[in-house]
């Protein structure tokens, strides 16, 4: 089935969707699931708010595929989007703050060999404002650019750089009596 698939466009994909076509569903989730369930756990820092966000966005994915325009532009932007607004809301919602061992064990693999600055690292993340990790998450993690983490956050390109450029202000920050250390 996958291999069925695999030449199709994301775009050509949800327009598979919207015509009720599982297995192209079956093909998006296949391509997107490791990056989105990354990026929900990032966002989130809680293993089991993440594992549900991640079934509420492909969830929504699905239903919804036949109410969308096939015409998706970026099909990327769409998913990505519509995992944002499962984590933002779930942020607005949360009553109590996650717990720094939670979040420790997140999945990480950064390009530090060293596993302390690693955990450091993962902590300072918890410490930015959500608007500053989300940016960065997305930028440093998934490898996106720019403009589509504008589309992706609905703000200015501006913004986004700015952001961007705050959290890795704000690590160095964090991070700088530490590394003086080592």
């Amino acid at each position: 089935m996958a291999d069925r698939y695999a030449h199709y466009s994301d775009e050509d994909l949800f327009r598979l969707m919207g015509e009720g076509r599982k297995d192209a569903f079956a093909e998006i989730y296949t391509r997107y699931r490791g990056r989105i369930y990354a990026y929900v756990l990032r966002m989130i820092g809680d293993r089991d708010r993440a594992d549900d966000i991640f079934q509420e966005t492909f969830t929504r994915i699905y239903r919804h595929c036949h109410e969308k325009d096939h015409d998706i532009a970026r099909a990327s932007s769409y998913i990505f989007t519509t995992a944002r607004n499962r984590c933002l809301n779930a942020i607005r919602d949360r009553k109590t703050t996650t717990d720094v061992e939670d979040y420790h064990q997140i999945v990480y693999q950064p390009s530090y060999e060293n596993a302390e600055l690693s955990e450091l690292v993962k902590t300072s993340l918890e410490l930015l404002p959500d608007h500053y990790r989300e940016a960065f998450v997305l930028r440093e993690y998934d490898g996106l650019s720019y403009h589509e983490i504008s589309e992706i956050t609905g703000e200015s390109l501006a913004s986004v750089k700015i952001h961007i450029f705050r959290a890795k202000k704000k690590l160095r920050e964090i991070l700088m009596p530490y590394l003086e250390e080592a």
